[in-house]
Formats: structure tokens, C-alpha cells, sequence
């Protein structure tokens, strides 16, 4: 028995897990997938309020994150009666990470997801919800790299027109709901010329006089910043909304809504495939037990006709052995019981004779016996008459017993 199939078994058991053989067989197929993953115990308050200690998985899971892989924390708490109950799942960040919101993650870090809703076993598991919830980070990751504060010891100079800012992305993004720390009105007087490079029309026209703050090496996340994106020529400075930008945002939308739908229905097929694969297993499991049943039937079939075959020997033995104790009329004869069994040699005929005649002399001793103890205690006096007949028939017992022997 390897380590992790010990340890998630004294784990079920340490959480009183019902049906210990099903959840244990789908969390080794999770565990075998997921190898960052570790199994636990924790005191758990669930969603009926009752705090009780509940069976966890915690660690990471590799997330492609705009081409790069990124491990999320995850902590997906069992039931008692897993694997027929869905799992509670939660984004558990460091404290270097901020959880982001969105339509699958709650302010609290709590996973929803359709998998999760339409839970049903057999046919949906932890292997499956791992990677469907995998494909659901892919999309909108669930956490962000904390910004450092430190950045906002640099001031920026405000600029009079109208121009965005450029801003570096992560791919380990950072969080988009605490912008960079520009001031509104520069805290310190600064001359007209900035005290920053030109960017050399390396963010278009509209970005030429915008100076930009270079980050320090302590507010650096990893993964390595790459290089800032740039920006088409075509933003105009007064901001205007271009037919360009209409499309792009169309499309954009078009794509979230084609990934969602593709999630969806890859989930769905994989529940699907899972189910199949369960069913197939069980009619294989099914036609072994049958298999062997017509074996074991075939067996005793065979056991069966092998007694019958005995059977009517034995009857066609004893019907020629009656025919030949019959006449030839079929009326039977008129025989010596004594005579029907016989010994196989006159010394084996000797000892069969004595031995029953033995045997009869004891019953005529114990008779008599009986027969002398009821005269006696009627009349109360001695009965003369029967001891020389037990006298005789003890002498002839005891000829006949030395005969024998």
C-alpha cells in the first residue's frame, strides 16, 4: 500500500466518510493526476452550519495563464458521504495574492461552477472537476499578484491633455481593482521638462510626452514583467471611440462567450465520457460475474450427469440380480434369508456363523435375565429353574466367542 493510498485512508476515516471505498478510489484517480496536491484533515464549518473535521485536498493546480503556467492554490473540502455529494472548493491565495471576483469566484475565494451543480455520481468526479476547474482559471484567473506601494515614491507629473497611461500587465496579473499610485497634482514642483527619457514613440503619438515611472527591483512580482504592449497609432488624443475599437471589443465579447460555450460543452462531454467509462466498467465486471457462473453451472452440469450415469448403472446391476433371483416365469423364489449373505471362503463362512451365534446367545442371556428379575420380585424367592438355561447358553456364548477369534 503506497504512502498517499495510507494516508487518505486514515484521513476517511478520521472524518467518519460513509462509503470509504468509493471516495478513496476517487481521490487516488485525482491524486494520481494532481500531483501537487495533498490530502488532510480540518475542522470545517459547511454550508448547513454544521463545524465538523472534513476530508481536504490542498495545493496547487497548473493554470495556462496567457500562454504561461501559473500554480493556483486550491482547497477542495469532502462530505461525509462523498463521492454521491458535490465537493466545496475554494481559491485559497498567499498572502502575496488577492483573490479576483468574477461570476465563478466569490469575494471569499468559494468556486461555483456547473460541474459542481450538476453533480451526480457515477459520472462525475474529482479528476474531472479538477480540470474542468482548471480550463475555468485559464480564462479569468482567480487571483492577482498584490501591487507594491512602493512605486508611489516616485511621483508623476500630470500631463493637460487627455492620454492614457500606459501600464504594464503581468501574466501573473495584478490585481485590476488597485491601480497604480499616480498622484492627481504632482506633490513637488517640478520643471516643465521631465526629468524621465522620452519614450521615442515607443507607445505611438499619443503617448510621445508621457513620462513613465521605471520599477524598482523590489516591486517586481515573479514571474519576470515583460515588455509593455503597444498600442496602435490609430487612438486618437482626444480619446475618441474609433470603429476599430467597436470591433475589437465585439470580437472580444464574441470570444468570451465562444470560450464559455466551449467550456461548457467540454465539461458536459467529459461528464459524459466519464459516465460511459464508469458503465463500461461495470457491464466488463458484470459479464466476468456471468462468465463465471455459466463456468461454475457447466461444472456442476457436468457432476450431475457423471451421478446419473452411476445411477443407471447401479439400477441395471440390481434389475439383472433380481431377474437372476426369479424364475423363469419372473415370479421370485422362495429363499433362506440365512442364505443371502455368504461368506467368500469357508474360514470367512466359520467366523460369520460363531459371531452370530454369539451375538444370539446374548440376546437369549439378557432375556432370560430380565425375564428372572420380574419372576423374582413377584414372588419374592429364588426362581431354580432358569439358571442351568443361563448357565448353558453362557457356556455356548463363550465356545462360540473363542471359535471366532
Amino acid at each position: 500500500m503506497s504512502q498517499n493510498t495510507r494516508k487518505v485512508q486514515q484521513c476517511l476515516e478520521k472524518s467518519n466518510a460513509k462509503y470509504v471505498d468509493s471516495a478513496k478510489s476517487d481521490i487516488l484517480g485525482a491524486l494520481a493526476e494532481f500531483k501537487d496536491l495533498l490530502p488532510d484533515t480540518e475542522s470545517f464549518t459547511f454550508p448547513d452550519g454544521k463545524r465538523k473535521t472534513a476530508f481536504r485536498l490542498h495545493g496547487t493546480i497548473p493554470v495556462y495563464y496567457k500562454g504561461v503556467r501559473y500554480n493556483i492554490p486550491i482547497s477542495v473540502y469532502l462530505w461525509d458521504t462523498h463521492p454521491y455529494y458535490a465537493p466545496i472548493c475554494y481559491v485559497s491565495p498567499t498572502p502575496t495574492m488577492v483573490i479576483r471576483e468574477s461570476e465563478h469566484v466569490t469575494k471569499q475565494g468559494r468556486v461555483f461552477l456547473p460541474y459542481l451543480s450538476e453533480w451526480r455520481f457515477p459520472g462525475y468526479d474529482l479528476n474531472g472537476l479538477l480540470q474542468v476547474m482548471a480550463m475555468v482559471f485559464q480564462e479569468k484567473c482567480p487571483v492577482f499578484a498584490k501591487s507594491s506601494s512602493s512605486t508611489s515614491s516616485t511621483p508623476t507629473p500630470t500631463s493637460t491633455t487627455s492620454q492614457p497611461t500606459p501600464s504594464y500587465s503581468t501574466p501573473y496579473p495584478t490585481n485590476p481593482s488597485m491601480p497604480l499610485p499616480y498622484p492627481a497634482t504632482p506633490a513637488m514642483p517640478y520643471p516643465s521638462p521631465t526629468p524621465y527619457p522620452a519614450a521615442n514613440n515607443q507607445f505611438g503619438s499619443g503617448y510621445m510626452n508621457t513620462p513613465y515611472p521605471q520599477p524598482s527591483v523590489a516591486t517586481r512580482t515573479p514571474p519576470p514583467i515583460p515588455a509593455p504592449p503597444k498600442t496602435t497609432s490609430s487612438i486618437s488624443s482626444t480619446g475618441t471611440v474609433q470603429p476599430e475599437h467597436i470591433r475589437a471589443s465585439i470580437l472580444s465579447a464574441l470570444e468570451d462567450k465562444l470560450k464559455m460555450r466551449l467550456r461548457e460543452k467540454i465539461g458536459t462531454s467529459h461528464a459524459e465520457m466519464t459516465s460511459i467509462r464508469e458503465t463500461q466498467s461495470e457491464l466488463q465486471a458484470g459479464q466476468r460475474n456471468l462468465r463465471r457462473m455459466i463456468e461454475e453451472l457447466e461444472k456442476q452440469q457436468k457432476q450431475l450427469e457423471s451421478y446419473i450415469f452411476a445411477y443407471q448403472d447401479k439400477k441395471e446391476e440390481l434389475s439383472r440380480t433380481l431377474a437372476e433371483c426369479g424364475d423363469d416365469n419372473g415370479e421370485s423364489k422362495t429363499m433362506d434369508i440365512d442364505s443371502a449373505i455368504d461368506a467368500a471362503t469357508p474360514l470367512h463362512r466359520q467366523i460369520l456363523t460363531n459371531y452370530s451365534q454369539d451375538l444370539a446367545c446374548d440376546d437369549v442371556i439378557y432375556a432370560l435375565e430380565s425375564v428372572s428379575r420380574k419372576l423374582l420380585k413377584r414372588a419374592r424367592g429364588t426362581c431354580a429353574c432358569d439358571l442351568p438355561m443361563v448357565a448353558q447358553r453362557g457356556l455356548e456364548d463363550v465356545i462360540h466367542q473363542i471359535m471366532a477369534q
